[in-house]
């Protein structure tokens, strides 16, 4: 008896532990840009570009993060940041696709509930 509550407790132990990793923002990426490549219909050379403006305005929110963490910035400060990186990454996508923003909005949004 006390084996098979052993081996429910680890088999329960594992489950809760796998099921609680996140999926990595590379999983994400991927995502978003196959999804991309089929909305806009991207060449290989235009995902590798979107895939550098990604990664740039993942870092630049990161740097924005550790900074509220060392009490750099302050939260009011925060949300004019991230509009401005937000701001500037719609604007180069809309370049890098030849879309309108609200084409890029668009996109952005339905992606964002598929790619979670």
């Amino acid at each position: 008896m006390k084996k098979i509550i052993v081996v429910l407790s680890v088999m329960l132990i594992t489950l809760s532990v796998t099921a609680q990793k996140k999926k990595g923002k590379a999983a994400n990426n991927d995502c978003y840009l196959t999804e991309a490549a089929k909305t806009f219909d991207l060449s290989d050379d235009k995902k590798i570009e979107l895939n550098e403006l990604l990664v740039q305005a993942s870092k630049e929110r990161a740097s924005i993060k550790k900074g509220v963490r060392a009490g750099e910035i302050t939260k009011d400060e925060v949300k004019g940041k991230t509009r401005g990186i937000n701001r500037k990454y719609f604007a180069d996508l809309g370049k890098l696709t030849g879309k309108s923003r609200e084409e890029v909005m668009t996109f952005v949004k339905e992606v964002g509930s598929k790619c979670k």
